[in-house]
């Protein structure tokens, strides 16, 4: 039977293979908390269009000058109605959004900023959840809204037993009815949301359009087209419409341009990418350093063996196993962590945090090349050694 060599080295002190892992575990957790905050960047700025039944709404138009679903930019609801008549379309629904200019005041807290949503009624349901839309239904004609349940606690909005109760507060100073409760979350710009009738926030914010009515300019607008016409051929016969106002795209188009966007195009995305870089360098000089010391500390050892006639091969076999053995030593509680971690940031912040399968291994794919390419240039240091020298 052969001796498992590798193993037997990184264990030959429990008290160094311990400390050994938990390098390579510290490593783990630094990639996984910047490509949890990476993705946490994209995917809650994109979450809107969770609300929404996405498969329904199959089309999107925006402004053609929204460069992302962020920015204020609209288009007239005029092109929405000429939408509406394209052949292909079943049903459409405006949506409204201000963010710079909304502020709601809890009775007792100082006011803050926060994101007022907008949604046409009278087209039927778009929400992915039906309840949201009866709950929502309620409200129009009144001066009501629903609280997002998960907006930061700091708003005031009242708790019962995890769910918002009917409250009265201010929003842009005047009285605003909480009826109840949506999930959106939090982002990197909103601290929490509220979500009301398009009328309704006509009423709240009458400058959207100064001189007429505030509804008739939209930020953006779902469309639902029949399962039976072509896609792309309505999606251009809306563009026809209006080319220089407006952009048309497939609703899971829009989402990707999005991501792409807080991805490549914003500095926070470049930063949470070269943070994961820099863990995974930071991993690999732990890891060189652990792995050159053990094969410094045995290398009579290996001097033995190569004078037996032990060739490249065979220590190449020993040092990246060893290297694969640390890296899983390593990773299985910088995943425990990190998981922890992720839950934790999640309730407090708002942000999703979400632990998947392809993001579990991604990090081990990476941990395992770290340590394998650490090792790799840690043998250097046996090939260059003579073993008449070390006798």
């Amino acid at each position: 039977m052969q001796t498992p060599l590798a193993w037997k080295n990184l264990t030959s002190s429990y008290a160094k293979c311990v400390l050994a892992a938990t390098g390579v575990g510290f490593a783990v957790v630094l990639m996984f908390m910047q490509i949890g905050f990476r993705n946490a960047l994209i995917d809650n700025n994109i979450q809107i269009f969770t609300l929404f039944d996405t498969e329904r709404a199959n089309l999107a138009i925006v402004s053609q000058a929204r460069y992302n679903i962020s920015t204020e930019q609209r288009f007239p609801r005029s092109v929405l109605e000429a939408a509406a008549s394209t052949a292909g379309v079943r049903d459409t629904c405006a949506i409204s959004v201000e963010r710079g200019t909304a502020s709601v005041q809890v009775p007792g807290f100082p006011a803050r900023p926060i994101r007022a949503i907008g949604i046409q009624l009278d087209n039927g349901n778009f929400f992915r959840q039906p309840e949201i839309y009866k709950a929502l239904a309620g409200t129009s004609g009144t001066r009501s809204a629903l609280a997002d349940s998960r907006s930061k606690r700091e708003y005031g909005f009242n708790r019962d037993r995890g769910t918002i109760t009917e409250q009265t507060v201010e929003l842009n100073d005047q009285a605003l009815h909480i009826k109840g409760e949506f999930q959106l979350g939090t982002d990197f710009g909103n601290d929490g949301s509220l979500l009301m009738s398009e009328a309704t926030l006509g009423q709240y914010f009458p400058w959207r359009k100064p001189f007429g009515n505030p509804s008739d300019v939209v930020d953006f607008a779902l469309l639902e087209v029949a399962p039976d016409a072509d896609l792309d051929q309505v999606a251009a016969q809306i563009q026809a419409l209006a080319p220089k106002q407006i952009e048309v795209w497939a609703t899971r188009d829009l989402i990707q341009r999005e991501k792409r966007f807080w991805a490549t195009a914003t500095p926070i995305g470049k930063i949470f990418l070269i943070g994961t870089i820099m863990g995974l360098v930071v991993g690999a000089i732990i890891c060189y350093q652990i792995q050159f010391t053990d094969i410094t500390e045995h290398m009579p050892e290996f001097a033995t063996l190569k004078a037996m006639g032990y060739g490249p091969g065979y220590f190449w076999s020993v040092i990246l196993s060893q290297s694969l053995y640390l890296a899983c030593l390593g990773f299985v509680p910088g995943l425990l962590v990190s998981w922890g971690l992720y839950q934790l940031l999640a309730q407090v912040s708002g942000l999703i945090m979400t632990m998947t399968l392809g993001r579990i291994a991604l990090v081990l794919v990476l941990t395992i090349g770290m340590c394998a390419i650490s090792g790799s240039i840690a043998i250097r240091k046996l090939f260059s050694s003579d073993p008449a020298s070390l006798f």
